[in-house]
Formats: structure tokens, sequence, C-alpha cells
């Protein structure tokens, strides 16, 4: 059972607002009256007690041992709790009081919700209007607050103020518990911990958010589309894809994104930054998602199967590309010739042949060529390198391509067939060769 000492007690009570008999309601408490109130006899000062009993309905309500204030300071910060920007500077921890590091929850600690709705509905119960006074208004944008201690912390959203330093990187902070809070990141300390799956946090507000995953709760929704979210900062960005703002602009050049972490990832197109290293061949990557794909070509995992044919593809878009010779759409057009083509990139090349351009040069003979792989080919002839082999009788090749040519000498296989004499052969030249001797004759067999 908690207890308030005597002074305190005088905070809550001032013989001055006795009026006719009564004791006027502190705002700072929700309407709660004063414990004497029930009992005018006990306004005599002579016979005061030493400590004072938190009301047992409270209590009830809350079987942790709390203080008032820590409780309501939860209720409070609960309410104007803002969404963190994990990739940019720290947002104000709403959540983290200066007692944060006393509290852990365990398996049998009630969630967030059901604790806020437990004190919404005691406060009703206590003042009958479900409401509580915020007299202390923000001269900036007019929002109320209870005390004017979250008054002034929420000033300084507007002033900028970050009087709190971080001294081991200079970072500064508008709180101390915002302070606080980016000190344990540091220490690498998560003090909170989730009693469903034991992942822990370092501030209790993003403990609270990760509820929302076991309880599918989405409380934020688009007034737009009516999508909902589970977090207000996903709302926000959510909403730019309907007003077109892009916030995020890069300095170098004129691109600009919806999320910094987007802006942040460009960034490395410029410095060259490569975070994202292969654990086995050690090449590095700009995106985390880069390396995801590159090491399903260490485990030859292809999660993206076509539900026609049911080829599999390491990546999305390249099933999305395939889907297109099913469908037999070509939406990228040629300008100058008009062909088209199912993927732009093929049309980025393609326009190579008019424009001449030969981007890939050889660092040996200085022959350039329109494609990379073009050059990885020529570069072949220069190394000695045959890295496609024969698995029948182990010869081996430059190019893959040469391979399955070879191949069809042990299979048989000849997919070229003349159209005039219904010859076939195993590679395309053998064909056009064989074209020529009717060219010559100018025999058709069916002219006969």
């Amino acid at each position: 059972m908690a207890n308030v000492k005597q002074k305190d007690e005088q905070e809550l009570w001032d013989p001055a607002e006795v009026d006719t008999g009564r004791i006027k309601e502190d705002p700072d408490h929700g309407g709660v009256p004063c414990p004497h109130e029930a009992d005018p006899s006990l306004l005599q000062i002579k016979e005061e007690p030493k400590e004072i009993q938190i009301k047992q309905e409270l209590i009830e309500v809350f079987p942790v041992i709390v203080s008032v204030k820590s409780v309501k300071d939860e209720f409070l910060l609960h309410e104007t709790v803002e969404e963190e920007n994990r990739d940019g500077a720290e947002a104000e921890s709403l959540y983290d009081t200066d007692d944060s590091r006393d509290w852990t929850p365990s398996a049998e600690s009630p969630t967030l919700q059901s604790r806020t709705e437990q004190l919404q509905a005691h406060e009703n119960n206590v003042s009958g209007d479900g409401c509580p006074d915020k007299p202390h208004k923000c001269s900036h944008c007019g929002k109320g607050f209870q005390t004017s201690k979250n008054l002034r912390k929420h000033v300084r959203t507007h002033t900028g103020d970050k009087s709190f330093s971080c001294t081991i990187c200079s970072k500064s902070f508008r709180s101390k518990g915002d302070l606080t809070v980016h000190l344990r990141r540091h220490a690498g300390e998560k003090p909170f911990r989730c009693p469903d799956c034991a992942k822990a946090f370092a501030c209790r507000k993003d403990l609270n958010k990760h509820m929302l995953t076991h309880t599918g709760e989405k409380p934020f929704r688009c007034t737009v589309c009516a999508e909902s979210f589970s977090r207000n900062g996903h709302l926000k960005t959510h909403m730019r894809t309907h007003t077109g703002e892009r916030p995020f602009r890069c300095t170098i050049c004129p691109m600009s994104y919806l999320q910094s972490d987007h802006l942040k990832t460009h960034m490395r197109i410029h410095t060259g930054e490569k975070p994202f290293q292969c654990s086995v061949c050690a090449v590095s990557f700009s995106r985390n998602g880069q390396l995801k794909t590159h090491m399903m070509t260490h485990t030859g995992e292809k999660p993206f199967r076509c539900s026609v044919c049911t080829v599999s593809f390491s990546r999305n878009g390249q099933l999305k590309t395939h889907m297109m010779s099913h469908t037999g759409k070509k939406p990228f057009k040629c300008p100058v010739c008009a062909v088209s083509f199912s993927q732009n990139s093929h049309l980025k090349i393609h326009m190579r042949s008019h424009t001449g351009e030969r981007p890939f040069t050889c660092s040996v003979c200085a022959a350039s060529f329109s494609q990379t792989c073009h050059l990885k080919n020529h570069l072949r002839t220069h190394t000695g390198e045959r890295p496609f082999t024969c698995t029948v009788c182990a010869a081996s090749f430059s190019q893959n391509s040469y391979l399955k040519i070879h191949m069809r000498t042990h299979t048989g296989e000849r997919p070229f067939r003349c159209s005039l004499c219904a010859m076939s052969f195993s590679q395309n030249g053998h064909l056009k060769s064989h074209m020529r001797t009717h060219e010559r004759t100018h025999e058709r067999p069916n002219s006969k």
C-alpha cells in the first residue's frame, strides 16, 4: 500500500480553499475530492495523522503498487504519445518518465490498453464527466494539458529547445526521459520485455508499439481510403501518398522521398557506402534487401513461383517480368522503331542500337559493348576462363550459350527447322547456311 507524507497532504488541501464548509476539487487530480471531504470532522488540523492511504478503489484498479503521480503521468503521456522516427532524430519518448527504469512488465502484468481503460473508467466514476480538465493550454497550437510539466515538455516541440545532451555522441534531446532512453541504446540496455515473445526494448513506448503486433489492433485510420495502421507514424507516412508530400530531399540531386530511411538509402549512391556485406563471399551492398536477394544465390532459394508454369525466381521483380511471357504484355515501346519490350531494361539496351552507345569498355583491348554481359563474355577471351562445363563429357566453354549448343550433340535436339524442306539443325547458324542453298538454286520442293 502506497503512502503519501503529511507535506504532500498539505499540498492537496489548503485551509484557504475552504468555501462554505467544502474543499475545492484539485484540478491536478481529475476532480477527485481530498480524502477528508467524506467526513467534515477531519477538517480539524489539530489531530493530523502522520500518513494517509491512497483511495482503496484506485488500488483495486491497479494491484501494482504505484504512486498517484506516476499513474496519472502514465495516463497523460499515453494521450500525447508521438511516433519516434527510427532513422532520424529521436522523437519525444512520451511514455518514459523519470521512474521508467523501475517498471518491468511480466506475464501477469496487464497490457497498456487494459490498464489505460481501467484508469479511464475509474476517473469517469469519480468525476462523472469522462473528460479530465486540461487547464494548461499551448499558446502555439492550443493543445491542452493537465499539468504544467507536460505543457513545458510539449512547448519544446515548437521551440526546438534541446537542452539535454548525450556525453557520448553529442546528440541533444528535448527531455531528460529522451536522453535516458538514448543512453540505454549506447549501453545496450533493454529493460522492457514483451510478456508474449520475450523481445526486449530500450523504452516503454517501443514495447507498447510492439504489443500491437500481438493484438492485431490498428487504431489509426486513414480518412481518405479507410486503411488502418498500428502506429500513428505509419499513418502519417501513408497520408503523404494522398497529398504527394515528399519532405525528405537529397542535398546533392533533386530526388525527394516520403520517408527519411529512403533518403538515407539514396544517399549511399552518392557516398558509395555499402554497409551490408555477404558473410559467404564478402560482396557488399548498399541495401539490406539487396543482400537478402544475393544470399539466395548461395542457398538456391527461389520463393517466388509462377502460378502458370511453376518456374521459380529469387526476386519478385523477376516473377513479374516472367508473367508477361504468359500474358504477352509488352508495355515498353521504342519511340524510334515502335518495337515493344516486356522490360524497361530491355528497351534501354535496345535504344543503344539507335544511338550507337557502347558504354562497357574492355580494360585490356579497349573493345566496347552495348551490354555488360557481352563485356563479361569478351573478357574470357583474355583470361582463358571457361566456367561452363558439360556434365556428360567435361568439355568446358566460355559462354553458357556455347554449352547449350554443345549439349544438343548429346541429346540429339535439332530445334531449328527449314520451312522449305523440313530439314532441322542444332544451331541457328547452320539453318541460315542451309537456307542459302535454296536461294542459290531457287528450288522449292513443292514446285517439282
